[in-house]
Parts: C-alpha cells; structure tokens; sequence
C-alpha cells in the first residue's frame, strides 16, 4: 500500500508547483488605468498606462494584459527590478460605445519560477464614447422629417401681404393683453380673499399663518409680473426661449442615435 502512494507522488510531482511567498505590496499600484488625456476622442490612438510595484529582493517579470471587458486589447511583458516601480502602457484606437478597461497580470515570475501576486487586477475604468455628428447631418435629417412641414409654411409664406402679417400681430398681441387683464383680475380677488382670511383667522396656528403669508406673497409676485407689461412680455420671451432650446436639443438626441445606427 505504501509503495502505491510513494508511486502516486512520484508521479504527480512534476505537475506540482510550490508558490513561492510574496510580498502583498507586489503587484499593480492602488487605482485603475489612465490616459494622458483628460478624455479620449473617437477614432484617435492613445496610450493606456498602469504601474507596478516590485516589492522583492529579485527582479519579477510580469506579462500585463489590458482588456476592455472581455475584449482583448494588448499585453506587455515587463522585467521590474527590485523595490522598483514600473509604467506600462499600450496604444489603443477609441471605438465608440460603452468602454469598461483595466489591466490584468496574467503571469509573474521570479527567477524563471511562477509565483504567485495578491495584486493582479486594477479597477476598471467605465466611460462612453458616442460620435459626433456633424451639423449638416442634423439639419439634412431634420429636412427629411419636416419636410411636409417646411413646405407648408413656405407656401403659407409666399401668400402672406403686409396686411396678413399685420393683422396677425394684432390679432395675438389682443388675445394676449385679455390674458393678461383677466387673469391679473383674478389675482387681485384672490389676495382680498387672503386678506380677509388672514384678519379672521388671528388665532390660527403658526403653520397656517406662514402658509397664508406664502401665498399671498406668490399672489403678489404674479400680480407684479402681470400688471407690468414689459415684466410679462419679457418673462414670456425668456420662457420661449427656453422651450425651444429644450425641443432643439432632444432632436438632436434623437437625430444622433438614429445616426449611429
């Protein structure tokens, strides 16, 4: 029976390796990979560096692995002298989509024998990469979708007078100035109506009495903002302003992911 076992070991033992004990500091420095630059740029090379330490008395040899997720993007094999640091680093050309890269050792040494490092992975750095789309793409897209529309309003344009356009003006700018009056109406019955309410009620609770006064200070303002005619038109013109910046910006967003696929 003991012969049977001696002979087991004996053949197993090539394929048995000792790993030879290491410093925990060995391995890739505290952090994730970088890139000189502050951000990549679609279609454009650039380096991805990381770093590792020697914390042994021997030179250590590593072979660095960069990947983005499970895509393979290069390797290094580097010799790191003792209690040494070393810089590694790839090219890489930018692809669009959703980048997840990091470095991986995927074998070390020391003196031609495999050891064994606790820090063998960076921590991955995630970003996105979109394409930009040229401004000719949008408003060509753009085009297409409306063209009905422009059409439309480019006819209507051609048979507009003076005397059309005018009266145009005329007609919204009175609908607005009813708005305006009317609504500035119901604002000044509404503050009368908190006025009394806030003579009655001197013995509500505090909460009720800063509410009150919240209420007719917000009454006041739109007040203000109604009666001024200037006030009300220009708030109208900055509030338009803002729509129509928002409506431009989901185009785009909409234009720009049909583009890229």
């Amino acid at each position: 029976m003991r012969a049977k076992v001696f002979l087991l070991i004996f053949l197993l033992f090539p394929f048995v390796s000792f790993a030879q004990n290491t410093s925990s500091r060995t391995g890739f420095v505290d952090g994730t990979v970088w890139f000189p630059e502050e951000s990549v740029v679609l279609d454009e090379t650039t380096k991805i560096y990381t770093a590792v330490f020697n914390g042994e008395d021997s030179t250590l040899t590593v072979n660095v692995d960069f990947l983005d997720e499970n895509t393979f993007l290069g390797t290094k094999e580097v010799s790191i002298g003792p209690n040494k640091t070393e810089t590694i680093s790839i090219d890489w050309k930018v692809s669009a989509g959703s980048h997840a890269v990091f470095a991986l050792i995927s074998s070390a040494k020391i003196n031609n024998k495999k050891v064994v490092l606790e820090r063998v992975k960076t921590i991955s750095v995630k970003f996105s990469v979109t394409k930009d789309i040229p401004g000719s793409v949008v408003k060509k897209a753009i085009d297409k979708k409306l063209s009905g529309v422009v059409e439309g309003v480019v006819g209507g344009v051609k048979g507009l007078s003076m005397e059309k356009v005018d009266s145009w003006f005329k007609e919204n700018f009175k609908n607005s100035e009813e708005f305006r009056e009317k609504n500035l109406e119901k604002i000044k019955n509404l503050k009368v109506k908190v006025t009394n309410s806030r003579e009655t009620e001197k013995d509500a609770s505090k909460a009720l009495k800063a509410m009150n006064f919240l209420y007719f200070w917000f009454l006041s303002l739109v007040g203000f903002i109604l009666s001024v005619t200037i006030v009300f038109y220009s708030l109208a013109v900055v509030v338009l302003y803002f729509v129509l910046g928002l409506v431009w910006r989901l185009l785009k967003k909409i234009f720009r992911r049909k583009y890229e696929e």
